[in-house]
């Protein structure tokens, strides 16, 4: 990837997390080559050298670093920019997408559904995500998955984990609309032997694996470094997003806060503990599924009250670096699915094949289309240019189709 502009620690302390965007996902902190951060309450804190400013890292300053944040996602190169290498010499589909560029590059998009009764049980809307790393741990396609799971200590709250079975695979189901840092799952390959990962995350989680996955080592070259160095600092830089062979994207807007939405709001003011709730759904309000079936309903706008400030930094809704993007976008009981590499393509083509699900047009789901326009293109709206930055931070613009047969 051509990087004109090349991002420095500094940047990222002051930039991002000083700046008040950084989004959690945790990927310096997994990348960090020297020990020099540490993922404290959510967000990267220098605590290599506790007495120095919260912005110094002495590597960087001294042989010369920045690994960190060369996988930032809220770092230049930005989602948009990055798509440009992700999709650089992938086949054009047989008909040009009418909504191509709108919410990033694909090649089709369905509406689709398991078949599997025991995973539309406990799934999230149709259950193709789940469904599909269910099918790629029983043929051998994965031998790991990026995924949040239930935290065993916390009700109604999520971890990151690297599950390496099927069974596994199946406990994870569902959302819970809190952030979870799905990246730090990928510290758990080289211990659990996995090198064919599917990573599952919001965009924002997507983004940083397809920047370490396309990120040029040439940057780490300065003419001083020792060998040893150079290649322990290409290792961290590269090492984890290449273990990672199928990506993910989950249709995102915003998560909300854990104590703020589920402790303050459901379990004290709603009266419902969080150990009754089953799972969570997002439909135009809040749905809220109690142990023994019972549904409780929020308006969303209440939720809202409680969303994490950080969100409103992401212009990317659908996860446009992913190889395939779902989402329950306007839609009961049915997954939108976006396939956009063609590696994507053809793994959900064999779920197909083999009847693990079921499609349909979107000419079916006309209000799900509109939904997903319209909060595509608000979300590459809303993204502020921090202080003191240049153009590059600001998308394109394009142009809405009037019509189908535009």
């Amino acid at each position: 990837m051509a990087d004109p502009i090349r991002s420095t620690f500094q940047q990222m302390m002051n930039e991002v997390v000083a700046y008040g965007s950084c989004c959690e996902c945790g990927s310096c902190v997994l990348v960090c080559p020297h020990n020099v951060i540490e993922y404290i309450d959510g967000k990267p804190k220098q605590t290599a050298k506790e007495s120095a400013p919260h912005d110094f890292c002495g590597i960087s300053e001294g042989i010369g670093c920045d690994v960190c944040a060369q996988v930032c996602p809220r770092l230049y190169p930005r989602e948009f920019q990055v798509a440009d290498a992700v999709f650089a010499g992938e086949p054009e589909p047989p008909e040009e997408p009418i909504y191509q560029g709108i919410f990033g590059k694909y090649r089709r998009i369905v509406a689709a559904r398991s078949t599997d009764p025991g995973v539309l049980a406990t799934c999230q809307d149709g259950g193709v995500v789940t469904t599909l790393l269910a099918y790629a741990f029983e043929k051998d396609l994965i031998d790991g998955a990026a995924v949040s799971a239930r935290d065993p200590e916390k009700p109604a709250h999520p971890i990151p984990k690297l599950v390496t079975s099927r069974e596994e695979a199946l406990e994870t189901a569902g959302s819970w609309y809190t952030y979870c840092p799905n990246n730090l799952a990928l510290a758990e390959a080289e211990e659990k032997g996995a090198s064919r990962i599917a990573f599952v995350g919001v965009p924002c989680q997507i983004t940083p694996v397809r920047k370490m996955q396309q990120a040029d080592p040439k940057v780490l070259e300065n003419g001083r470094k020792k060998e040893k160095h150079l290649a322990r600092q290409t290792k961290f830089l590269k090492g984890f997003g290449e273990r990672v062979t199928l990506t993910i994207g989950l249709l995102c807007t915003e998560v909300f806060t854990y104590e703020g939405l589920m402790v303050g709001k459901i379990q004290n003011e709603m009266g419902i503990p969080l150990s009754e709730v089953e799972k969570f759904n997002v439909k135009g309000k809040v749905l809220i599924y109690k142990k023994g079936g019972e549904l409780v309903d929020m308006p969303l706008k209440r939720a809202q009250e409680y969303a994490r400030p950080e969100c409103h930094h992401c212009g990317d809704f659908t996860g446009e670096v992913a190889d395939i993007s779902c989402g329950g976008v306007g839609s009961m009981e049915w997954t939108i699915v976006i396939l956009r590499t063609r590696r994507g393509e053809e793994m959900f083509d064999r779920l197909v094949a083999d009847g693990r699900v079921q499609t349909r047009s979107m000419d079916e789901f006309e209000s799900s289309m509109k939904i997903l326009l319209r909060l595509a293109q608000r979300q590459h709206e809303r993204v502020p240019v921090p202080p003191g930055r240049q153009p590059e931070w600001v998308r394109p613009g394009y142009a809405m189709p009037t019509d189908r047969s535009a």
